[in-house]
C-alpha cells in the first residue's frame, strides 16, 4: 500500500513539474520582470499569484507601462541591456522586434500544441519559420457600433450586414443643415485623421476584397491587379480605397463625413454619428463618455454574406527578451498563464475574448463579448515590416484621395512604392 502511495505521489509530482505547476530549479531563486501596457497589476494578479504558489522560487515583478511611450521605452531599455525578461508586443510588431526576442523552447511550448490551442491569426502573426515568438492572452476584432435610437427612428430594425446595405442606409441616416454642415452622420468613414483606427477599417476592406497585402518574396503587391470572373482584371486595393473614401466625397450620395467632422468616438458618444467602427475597448470609453447612450454592437459588414467571413484582428501577445538570463523560466511562466484554467481566472477580472480555441466556444453566448469571441475565429491580419510606417502610408493614401483629389489608382500605386522602399530598407 505504501509503495502504491509513493508511486502516485511521484507521478503527480512529475506531471505537475512537466506542466509548470510545480517549481523547477527548487534551490534557485529567480526574478522575472514583466512589462505590459493597459493591464493594471490587479488584472494580472490572478495569473501571477497562481504561478508563484506553484513556483515559490520564482518572483514576477509586474510593471504596467504607458502605451504612449511604451515601445520607445522598451527599445531603449533592451538596447541598454536593462530591459524586462518578458514584454508585450502588438500582433503586428514581430517583423520589427523579432531580433530582440527569444523563441519558445520546444520542450516547453511545441509548435503543434500552439497551433492546436490558439486562433489561426495568432499562428500567422506570432510564429515565424516554425518558431513561436509570443503567446496571446486575449484577442480583439473590429466591430460595428450603432446607435439603436437613431436606427429605430429611421425605421431600420437591424444594422447593415453587408457594405452594400451600409451604402443604402447612409443617405437616410445623414442629416445636413442649410449650409451643408453635418448635423448627423450615418457612419464615421472616409477620412483618416478624425476617425479612430481608420487605417484598420481600410485594411479590413482590402482583406475582404482579396487585396494582396503580403508577399513572401518581399515585394509590395498592394497595387497588383487580380482577375475577375469575366476574364478581365481590376486592382482590389484601389477599389477598397475608393469605397472607403466615398463617404467623404461630396459628389457621392453616400457623403456623410468630412475632415471638419468631430472625432469619431466623440461624434458617436454625442449622437452625431449613427455608426462607428472600433474594438471591444470602446465599451469602457462609452461607459465614461456617454453612460446613457442606447447602442449595440454588430459584426463588421462583409462584401458577400455567402462567402467566408473576414474580420480584422488587433491584440497583444507576451514574449521573452533574448537578453534575459532566465529565458527558460520566463517561457515556463508564459506557458502556465496561457493555459485554459489560468486564463479563465484572468477573464474573471478583465472580460475579453480569448485567444484560445477551447475557451471561445463557452464565450460566444456571452452578451458582452460573445460577438468579439465568435468573430475572432475569422480574424485576419497581414505582415507589416514596420507597423507605424505602414499606418502612416495608409493614412496618406486616404488623405491623397480626399484632400488632394488624387485618383485611388494613383494613390495606391504611390503607396506601393513607399512600401517597397520600406521593405528594401528594412
Amino acid at each position: 500500500m505504501k509503495t502504491k502511495i509513493l508511486i502516485l505521489l511521484l507521478a503527480f509530482a512529475f506531471t505537475a513539474q512537466s506542466c509548470g505547476l510545480a517549481p523547477s530549479n527548487r534551490g534557485k531563486k529567480i526574478d522575472l520582470t514583466w512589462w505590459k501596457p493597459f493591464d493594471t497589476k490587479e488584472m494580472v494578479q490572478p495569473l501571477v499569484e497562481t504561478f508563484q504558489k506553484a513556483n515559490p522560487n520564482v518572483r514576477i515583478n509586474y510593471v504596467q507601462k504607458n502605451i504612449e511611450t511604451y515601445e520607445d521605452e522598451l527599445v531603449d531599455a533592451l538596447a541598454a541591456g536593462q530591459g524586462p525578461d518578458i514584454f508585450s508586443i502588438h500582433n503586428d510588431w514581430l517583423p520589427k522586434h523579432k531580433d530582440k526576442m527569444a523563441v519558445a523552447p520546444e520542450k516547453t511550448f511545441s509548435l503543434r500544441e500552439f497551433r492546436e490551442s490558439f486562433l489561426e491569426v495568432a499562428n500567422f502573426d506570432l510564429v515565424s519559420e516554425s518558431k513561436i515568438y509570443a503567446v496571446p492572452l486575449a484577442v480583439d476584432v473590429l466591430a460595428l457600433y450603432y446607435n439603436k435610437d437613431i436606427f429605430n427612428s429611421a425605421g431600420f430594425p437591424r444594422p447593415p450586414a453587408t457594405w452594400e446595405e451600409m451604402v443604402d442606409m447612409a443617405p437616410k441616416l445623414t442629416k445636413q443643415d442649410a449650409l451643408g454642415n453635418f448635423q448627423r452622420s450615418a457612419v464615421a468613414l472616409g477620412t483618416a485623421d478624425n476617425i479612430n483606427r481608420a487605417t484598420d477599417i481600410l485594411s479590413l476592406l482590402m482583406l475582404q476584397n482579396g487585396t494582396p497585402l503580403s508577399s513572401a518574396e518581399g515585394v509590395s503587391t498592394i497595387d497588383q491587379p487580380i482577375r475577375d470572373q469575366t476574364g478581365g482584371s481590376y486592382v482590389p486595393g484601389a477599389r477598397a480605397l475608393e469605397f472607403y473614401t466615398q463617404f467623404a466625397n461630396p459628389q457621392k450620395v453616400t457623403y456623410t463625413w468630412n475632415s471638419r467632422s468631430n472625432n469619431s468616438i466623440d461624434a458617436f458618444a454625442s449622437g452625431q454619428a449613427a455608426m462607428i467602427f472600433s474594438y471591444s475597448y470602446l465599451r469602457d470609453i462609452l461607459r465614461d463618455k456617454a453612460p446613457f447612450l442606447n447602442y449595440a454592437v454588430a459584426p463588421a459588414p462583409q462584401i458577400d454574406p455567402a462567402a467566408s467571413r473576414v474580420n480584422y484582428a488587433n491584440y497583444w501577445a507576451e514574449g521573452v527578451a533574448k537578453q534575459s538570463r532566465e529565458q527558460e523560466a520566463a517561457w515556463q511562466f508564459l506557458k502556465f498563464i496561457s493555459q485554459k484554467d489560468a486564463l479563465a481566472k484572468y477573464y474573471d477580472v478583465k472580460k475579453q475574448a480569448s485567444a484560445r480555441l477551447d475557451l471561445i466556444e463557452a464565450q460566444i453566448p456571452d452578451s458582452e463579448i460573445g460577438l468579439f469571441a465568435e468573430n475572432a475565429l475569422s480574424a485576419k491580419s497581414f505582415h507589416k515590416p514596420d507597423s507605424d510606417a505602414i499606418e502612416n502610408i495608409f493614412a496618406q493614401m486616404i488623405n491623397d484621395v480626399i484632400l488632394r483629389n488624387i485618383l485611388p489608382a494613383d494613390a495606391i500605386r504611390a503607396a506601393s512604392q513607399k512600401i517597397q522602399l520600406l521593405i528594401r530598407n528594412f
